[in-house]
Formats: C-alpha cells, sequence, structure tokens
C-alpha cells in the first residue's frame, strides 16, 4: 500500500529525482498503526478522487486508479492536507487483537 502511494508520487505527483521526494512515519497508538506519508509532489487529494468502474473487464477500463483505490480500502481514516509544498496523507490501520490471533 505505502509502495502505491510512492510510486504514484514518483511517476505521476512530479517527484522524481527530487532530494527528499517522500517521507513515511509510523506509530504504534492503541492498538492501530498510524501511518502519515508525505510527499513534494503538485497537489493531489486521494481522498477526493472518484472511484475507479470495477464494474468493466481489465481490458475495458482506463489504466490508473487502482491505487488510491487499494489505499481507501485497507486503510481507515484517510484525512489530506497540503501544508507548503507538502501533500500529506495520514491513515490508520487496526491490528488484529491478542485473541484473533490464537
Amino acid at each position: 500500500m505505502l509502495e502505491e502511494l510512492f510510486v504514484n508520487s514518483v511517476r505521476h505527483g512530479g517527484c522524481e529525482n527530487l532530494p527528499e521526494a517522500a517521507c513515511i512515519s509510523l506509530h504504534l497508538q492503541g492498538g492501530e498503526v498510524r501511518v502519515v506519508y508525505t510527499d513534494r509532489g503538485n497537489p493531489f487529494d486521494p481522498t477526493s478522487a472518484p472511484a475507479p468502474d470495477l464494474s468493466t473487464s481489465l481490458a475495458d477500463r482506463t489504466p490508473g486508479g487502482l491505487g488510491v483505490h487499494l489505499v481507501r480500502q485497507i486503510m481507515n481514516g484517510l484525512e489530506y492536507r497540503r501544508e507548503r509544498d507538502r501533500n500529506i496523507l495520514a491513515m490508520r490501520y487496526p491490528l488484529p487483537s491478542q485473541q484473533e490471533t490464537l
């Protein structure tokens, strides 16, 4: 999932060859992992990107759009903001409880 964000930053966001193009921070807090992904790319809010049309066959679809969809499906509480020259995407991933892993 983080790979999808990074690849999008480089391929589509203008981060190719930029020093410190992206930064990922992970924090364990209250039974979940909090992730903050930051990049220096063009402004892009993945929380407002249109959902892909999954009803058509892969051959008939326009390439792209599935990375953002994947992030939305896996992560919780996506929040986007733009500060200075950076996109900042905060999100959460719940950890399984102790009983679920037994």
